[in-house]
């Protein structure tokens, strides 16, 4: 019975769908360090996101109210979902994603801009930005 049961509990694994990207559809393309920080951005868990950003960023936890106290004031309640509406990729190694971020109880997105390149065999985070206004974000595109 137990290895029957088994059976149908590995069944039902293999039959499920392809885990979907964060902000949409599983992409060949994604980067799993910019899948993770975009899950800790729609969570609001900014404290995650500051480590996911790593090395790069070395004065993010001593500046974190500068770089995620607007975001807490502005929306507090976070956000209901995002879409990814851009994934660049350039050889060899270099990854751009751009976000739209909706704030629970608003209808227009906040743009957020992930950009990461493989450094020595490790895949790192070297630029970030964010903005209400999309405009400000599109202006940073590589």
């Amino acid at each position: 019975m137990k290895h029957r049961l088994a059976l149908i509990a590995l069944a039902g694994l293999i039959a499920a769908p392809a885990f979907s990207g964060t902000c949409g559809p599983e992409q060949a393309a994604d980067v799993a360090l910019l899948e993770t920080a975009k899950a800790a951005l729609l969570n609001a868990d900014y404290q995650s996101f500051t480590s996911i950003a790593g090395p790069y960023f070395p004065d993010l936890a001593e500046n974190y109210d500068g770089y995620f106290g607007p975001l807490e004031t502005t929306f507090p309640e976070g956000f209901d979902r995002c879409v990814t509406i851009l994934q660049r990729r350039e050889a060899p190694s270099f990854a751009q994603d751009l976000i739209f971020y909706f704030p629970k109880g608003y209808d227009s997105p906040m743009a957020v801009l992930l950009i990461a390149a493989d450094v020595e065999g490790t895949m790192r985070m070297i630029e970030f930005s964010y903005n209400t206004n999309i405009s400000g974000v599109l202006d940073e595109l590589k």
